[in-house]
């Protein structure tokens, strides 16, 4: 008696529910099979997937694909740098974005191995294609140190969730802007992690609903306003910003400058009232009830109890100067 289950002989409903059962991992392992298996999984993945789907870039020699499950990264699959021979691999030939290809497994997940710089470049396509074709949802959430992944990566509603730039060990040598070609992909969120010098150019020509720079410890100003200008939310987790430049951007709000901006976090050094309420003491007041701002991101960002400032057509904003992180939080208030 044949124990061989033939998968594709099965009905619709019983193939939606074996897909329902597997993970991620394991359907898109699945739709390596044949051509023909990738668009039999293609048909059946209607419904929208559980977990959103990551490439990480970081590292020239290593690239990995997945998913986020409960925080947690789980590697579908990686372009790796040609480190041994193939004698030492185990090697199998797979349909990787529409081509046959040879792969092999590495730790928990498959692998392609590239012997040269276009050799990572091909697999890094051949990879977001397959994703791109086995799964409905756009890839959720870039991480890179150059333009060149985002630029070529493939996408159905044009616009990434979150792209990260850089890390804290990666000296970044490309400005925003290089990010932002007329013809590449468009990202909501942008979160720059390398370290940033004073001259670094924050100029920005798209529009965002999220911008973090978590490291420039000397950015001033006007790195924050040009940031502020084009997103909906900005946070700078250091800077060389001081009292008088709460009051400057206070004044800059009241006078309708960077209308667009809904919630702003930024380190401010020697947080002084008189310097940063000066001239507009009148349209400050205390507030008391408990006001939250949950960012883009997810993240919690105290507003009240705190301060209170009008405008002239009826807007109110809350901040809030935390001493001991020297953090100025500030919000629009919605309602």
């Amino acid at each position: 008696m044949s124990t061989e289950f033939r998968l594709f002989e099965v009905t619709d409903v019983v193939f939606d529910e074996i897909l329902i059962q597997l993970e991620l991992n394991e359907i898109f392992n699945l739709s390596l099979c044949s051509l023909k298996t990738l668009n039999i999984i293609r048909r059946h993945m209607r419904k929208s997937i559980k977990y959103p789907l990551f490439v990480d870039t970081k590292d020239n020699y290593e690239m990995s694909f997945g998913f986020i499950r409960n925080g947690k990264r789980v590697i579908m699959m990686s372009v790796r740098e040609n480190e041994m021979s193939d004698e030492r691999r185990e090697i199998e030939k797979v349909n990787l974005g529409g081509q046959k290809t040879q792969i092999s497994r590495y730790d928990d997940h498959i692998a392609f191995f590239g012997s040269s710089t276009d050799d990572m470049h091909r697999g890094y396509l051949s990879v977001l294609k397959q994703i791109i074709h086995v799964f409905p949802e756009d890839i959720h959430t870039l991480h890179c140190d150059s333009p060149w992944p985002f630029l070529l990566i493939p996408l159905k509603r044009e616009y990434l969730h979150m792209l990260y730039v850089g890390s804290e060990e990666y000296k970044l040598y490309w400005n925003l802007v290089n990010f932002e070609f007329k013809n590449s992909a468009i990202t909501r969120g942008l979160q720059l992690c390398s370290y940033v010098s004073k001259y670094y150019d924050f100029t920005l020509t798209r529009n965002y609903e999220y911008i973090r720079v978590e490291r420039a410890p000397e950015a001033q100003l006007d790195d924050v306003l040009k940031v502020a200008r084009r997103s909906k939310e900005v946070i700078f987790d250091q800077s060389l910003l001081t009292s008088q430049c709460p009051n400057i951007f206070f004044n800059l709000w009241l006078e309708n400058c960077i209308d667009g901006l809904k919630f702003l976090s930024v380190e401010v050094f020697f947080f002084d009232e008189s310097s940063a309420f000066k001239r507009i003491e009148h349209r400050i007041s205390d507030t008391t009830e408990e006001v939250n701002y949950k960012s883009y991101t997810g993240e919690i960002y105290r507003l009240s109890p705190g301060k209170r400032l009008r405008r002239d057509d009826g807007v109110n904003a809350l901040f809030y100067y935390n001493p001991f992180t020297n953090v100025l939080n500030f919000g629009i208030l919605t309602c």
